[in-house]
């Protein structure tokens, strides 16, 4: 009786045992899990970041396009002012000049407001984007191993445990696809959003562009109305040049004389007449 007592005592144990071998192969397929949805969420990071590198690249060229057009907008008023002839009261000119620039460093102020309203947003929408993608990088990896023992004895119902941990292992060896898909949409809404940013950015510019060019006609007005100057004409080098097409006098050709070649004189050709053939002798003349 106690060698049977030993023997079921020595089988419950390596029971036992094989819970540890179970917890063993449970350990590998959770590092590959863990591997799967961080560089997933690393991906969707990285390409986060090109959606944000994208948008400053299009928020410069929408900056530098606003600039040109200002300036080139200011250059036309000065020159308008500064091309006057000298009959033109100068104070007055000098008063258009200052609110040339008065309404240059309006525009300034107003052009950053612009860019205020893009950083606010930008910051905000970055944040949101890293938060939104953390909280589904934890939702997936943050997942328990040993939460079979609770409840459980290693030593009273060890299978029970390495029933449970063949059941871990074998939802840890399913690669969620899903969440791939999620944070792809998670981008995509990013991305759209930072459209809207743009569109809003495009919109504030455009309404500042509107009021700066306002402001300065009102300055041609007074430059008229109030200086008693005259608009010169548009600006000839703003102009292509015409070019005159050149007239090529026609070239004469002069026919070349060509001396006659006489034939060349060949020598007559000696005609030898055949020799005549003489018959053979019949057989009955030969003697």
């Amino acid at each position: 009786l106690l060698l049977a007592v030993l023997g079921v005592t020595l089988a419950q144990r390596e029971n036992s045992l094989r819970v540890i071998e179970a917890l063993r192969e449970v350990h590998p397929a959770y590092r590959e899990l863990r591997n799967y949805v961080v560089n997933a969420v690393a991906g969707a990071k990285l390409n986060s970041s090109e959606v944000v590198f994208k948008f400053n690249v299009d928020i410069a060229e929408r900056k530098e396009s606003f600039l040109q057009s200002a300036i080139k907008a200011e250059t036309g008023v000065l020159r308008q002012v500064n091309g006057q002839r000298p009959e033109v009261e100068t104070t007055c000119l000098g008063f258009l000049r200052q609110s040339v620039d008065v309404n240059m460093n309006l525009a300034g102020v107003s052009f950053t407001n612009c860019l205020n309203n893009v950083d606010a947003a930008l910051s905000e929408e970055v944040v949101r984007i890293y938060s939104e993608l953390q909280v589904n990088e934890t939702t997936y990896v943050n997942l328990s191993v040993y939460d079979v023992f609770r409840g459980q004895n290693v030593f009273v119902n060890p299978q029970t445990i390495v029933d449970r941990l063949l059941e871990k292992l074998s939802a840890l060896q399913q690669a969620p696809v899903e969440l791939s898909l999620e944070l792809a949409e998670l981008v995509d809404a990013f991305e759209a959003r930072l459209g809207d940013v743009r569109a809003a950015y495009a919109g504030c510019l455009s309404l500042n562009d509107k009021l700066l060019e306002q402001t300065l006609n009102t300055v041609l007005v007074q430059l008229q109305q109030i200086c008693l100057g005259v608009l010169l004409p548009a600006d000839s080098t703003d102009q292509p040049a015409e070019t005159e097409p050149v007239e090529t006098e026609p070239t004469e050709t002069v026919p070349v004389e060509t001396e006659p070649t006489e034939p060349a004189e060949t020598e007559p050709v000696e005609i030898v007449p055949p020799v005549p053939e003489t018959p053979a002798p019949a057989p009955g003349d030969v003697k």
